[in-house]
C-alpha cells in the first residue's frame, strides 16, 4: 500500500486518538449505568489497536488495489486516498492488541510512549507511539486546550450532546538515536516489547470528541492538515465507498469491517479555508449513513 510519510504519521495518531478514550473493561463492568457508553468505548479501542497492529507489522495487501477513491480539495489535489484491495484485511494479532492495551493503560493522563516489537513479524523495525490523553468531560474545558484551532460545540443539531473529548499531538518519528537504543535493548535483553516514555510536539494535530444523541453515539475527529499532503488507507473488497455531499462539497462515506469483524461507518469531508479534515464515525451499529451526514452537515 502506498502512503506518504505524513500519511503514516497521521494513521499512527488516529490509532492513539481512538484508543485513548478506552477504559479497561473490568472497570466498566462494575458501572452498570454506563453499559451503553462501554459499548462505544470498546469499539474505539478496537479501531485503534487494529490500526496499531497494521502499522507495527506492516500488514498490507498482497495485490494491487481494485480501485482508489479520492477526496480532493478545491485545487483538485487528493487529501484522502482509499485503496480498495482484492483481498480481505488480515486478522490482527491478539497478543499485539493486548500488549498495546497494557502499555497505554500503564500511562498517566498526558503521558506518551514509544513502543517497539522486535521479531520476524516486524522486519522494518517499526516503532509506534501511543498516548494517554487528558480527557475533558465538558466542552468548555476542552475548548481551553483547543484554543482557536476549532470551536468545540456543546451540542450539535439533531439532539447530540457533548460527552467527552481530548486533544492529540504529533510525535517526532525521526529519532534514530532513541530507536537504536530500543533495538539494542530488545536484542541484549531478549525482550518481546520495548517501551520508552516520550514527549509529543506542542502543535495540535487532532481534536477528538464524542457526542451522544437519540440515533446513537458518534466520534468526531478534526485533523489539522497544515503541512500535510494527504492521508491514505486500505480497505477490503466488500467495503462500501461512496461519494456524497456535505455542505455542498464532495465528501466520502465508507462502510467496512475492521479486522475483527466490527462494522465501521464514517463520513469524511475537508475544509479548504481552514485546512481541516473532519471524520464522523458511528460508534453504534444502529447509526445510519443519513445520521452521519446530518451531523457532518452542521459541523463548522
Amino acid at each position: 500500500m502506498t502512503r506518504s510519510q505524513k500519511s503514516d504519521e497521521w494513521k499512527q495518531q488516529l490509532m492513539a486518538a481512538a484508543e485513548d478514550f478506552d477504559v479497561k473493561d473490568r472497570v466498566l463492568h462494575k458501572i452498570k449505568e454506563r453499559q451503553q457508553q462501554m459499548e462505544g468505548k470498546r469499539m474505539k479501542k478496537r479501531i485503534s489497536v487494529i490500526v496499531a497492529a497494521t502499522l507495527v507489522f506492516g500488514v498490507t495487501s498482497a495485490y494491487a488495489a481494485i480501485k482508489v477513491h479520492e477526496l480532493k480539495n478545491d485545487q483538485g489535489e487528493a487529501v484522502v486516498k482509499i485503496e480498495k484491495s482484492e483481498n480481505q484485511q488480515p486478522a490482527a494479532a491478539e497478543q499485539v492488541i493486548k500488549t498495546f492495551e497494557d502499555v497505554r493503560n500503564s500511562l498517566e493522563p498526558g503521558e506518551s510512549a514509544a513502543v517497539y516489537f522486535p521479531g520476524p513479524d516486524n522486519p522494518d523495525k517499526r516503532v509506534s507511539f501511543t498516548r494517554m490523553p487528558v480527557v475533558h468531560e465538558t466542552s468548555a474545558a476542552l475548548q481551553n486546550e483547543v484554543g482557536g484551532f476549532y470551536a468545540v460545540p456543546a451540542e450539535i443539531a439533531g439532539g447530540y450532546t457533548f460527552v467527552n473529548g481530548h486533544v492529540d499531538y504529533p510525535f517526532n518519528y525521526r529519532q534514530p538515536e532513541l530507536f537504536a537504543e530500543m533495538y539494542e535493548e530488545a536484542e541484549k535483553e531478549k525482550k518481546v516489547v520495548v517501551v520508552r516514555k516520550v514527549s509529543p510536539e506542542p502543535k495540535i494535530e487532532r481534536v477528538v470528541t464524542t457526542y451522544k444523541g437519540n440515533a446513537g453515539e458518534a466520534m468526531i475527529t478534526v485533523t489539522n492538515f497544515e503541512g500535510m499532503k494527504y492521508i491514505s488507507e486500505e480497505t477490503g473488497p466488500d467495503a462500501v465507498v461512496e461519494k456524497v455531499k456535505v455542505q455542498n462539497k464532495e465528501a466520502i462515506y465508507m462502510a467496512s469491517k475492521l479486522m475483527d469483524g466490527t462494522d465501521q461507518k464514517v463520513v469524511k469531508f475537508y475544509q479548504d479555508d481552514k485546512k481541516r479534515l473532519f471524520e464522523v464515525i458511528a460508534m453504534k451499529p444502529t447509526m445510519t449513513k443519513e445520521d452521519l451526514l446530518a451531523i457532518a452537515e452542521v459541523l463548522r
